[in-house]
């Protein structure tokens, strides 16, 4: 079976969020588009968000796998982010204000914080550099907390880097400061920094038929800027001003955005994911890289698990005719990372050659996997 070999019924890309492992998603595309048994042309749609959402607005453009990659390690070897000065000054003058502030501290918190002192030094080691440093963290977490908040009060902007550079990049990439005339149907997953709420910007109308199609941004030209909004991290990145909105990463709430794909009309999903699958194994997390990739992959696993519940509800509707505007949607398992190797809790903000290199050689290995079992279709009773 080959997945243009039922060319009829629209086929859309699911393109996650994730960071640098976005280089694995370019090695998948390169094997899908190459590979007798993966796609003869573009997908009809793609629903991207954040490094998924720069991949998708590539592929739109009609940029060849090897250009892709190119692009990818141009972020490597000239990182397209530049320190936020006016957070760094910030902070130095919040902190200067905090030292000054310091010998006029009131008597009755003076008293709770040395009681608070006596307490910690007979918790933990205070002879040991471990345990100064435990008490430290706990002293700050405990009897300072009320300096560290208003610590950040006082940082008057919300970002760290600024991501103009990478516009200019993009703009290269795709030849110009906007996305238009695409025949492919490219949703971008956005989240409103006012709101909280998802925006989805489209290039192509929603079918009609879509119950949640007046939830969608219709735009025919793309610009750079919702591009980028929907690659740019809470607090890491700026937020990307987009009409009357500043937008952040889609990744935050959407972050492999299935339902945007239905409502482009896509009838087949293929969903790329750059999580290692769920890890069923008794072994207790050993170390903190662990935990915090643990942690991360639960949060993406879960946004990925929410959208995949809903359509296959959905179609469990379409197959009783609840709705006679419902029709099945075929979604297959999705492709993922299934080796270990490159894909560690740094991963995803490693943006160095040789690592966006493996990933991409990892990405065309897992793809090929996936078309050596065949493209299989999801259901309940996979996980």
């Amino acid at each position: 079976m080959s997945l243009h070999s039922d060319n009829k019924r629209p086929i859309g890309l699911v393109l996650s969020g994730g960071g640098a492992r976005g280089a694995f998603q370019v090695g998948v595309w390169k094997t899908l588009s190459e590979d007798p048994r993966g796609m003869a042309g573009p997908p009809d749609i793609i629903s991207g968000t954040s490094a998924g959402a720069l991949n998708g607005a590539l592929i739109a453009a009609g940029l060849s796998p090897a250009q892709m990659l190119e692009f990818w390690l141009d972020l490597a070897d000239r990182p397209p982010v530049i320190a936020n000065e006016q957070f760094f000054r910030h902070l130095g003058r919040a902190l200067q204000r905090l030292v000054l502030r310091e010998p006029i501290r009131s008597l009755d918190k003076r008293k709770r914080e040395l009681s608070i002192v006596a307490d910690l030094l007979r918790k933990h080691a205070w002879y040991r550099e471990s345990g100064r440093l435990a008490m430290t963290l706990e002293f700050l977490m405990t009897a300072r907390f009320d300096d560290i908040s208003a610590l950040l009060s006082q940082i008057g902007t919300p970002f760290l880097f600024s991501t103009e550079p990478l516009r200019d990049r993009l703009a290269q990439a795709i030849g110009g400061r906007e996305l238009r005339n695409s025949p492919v149907k490219l949703a971008l997953n956005t989240v409103d920094v006012g709101t909280g709420s998802v925006v989805r910007i489209v290039n192509h109308r929603p079918e009609k038929t879509s119950a949640a199609s007046v939830h969608y941004r219709y735009e025919p030209v793309l610009s750079l800027d919702m591009i980028l909004a929907s690659a740019s991290i809470p607090i890491l990145f700026n937020p990307v001003r987009v009409g009357d909105s500043d937008l952040w990463d889609g990744g935050v709430l959407v972050n492999t955005p299935l339902a945007p794909a239905v409502a482009l009309g896509a009838q087949r999903i293929v969903p790329v994911l750059v999580t290692m699958p769920p890890d069923h194994s008794p072994q207790p997390i050993k170390t903190m890289g662990n935990a915090v990739e643990r942690l991360a992959d639960t949060f993406l696993e879960n946004a990925y698990n929410i959208d995949r519940k809903l359509l296959l509800d959905r179609n469990e509707l379409a197959r009783r005719h609840v709705d006679e505007n419902l029709r099945d949607i075929e979604l297959f398992r999705a492709i993922r990372p299934d080796e270990a190797e490159h894909f560690d809790a740094g991963s995803y903000l490693y943006f160095e050659r040789r690592a966006l290199l493996a990933m991409h050689q990892a990405g065309q290995r897992a793809a090929r996997r996936w078309l050596d079992r065949g493209p299989q279709v999801d259901g309940r009773n996979l996980v």
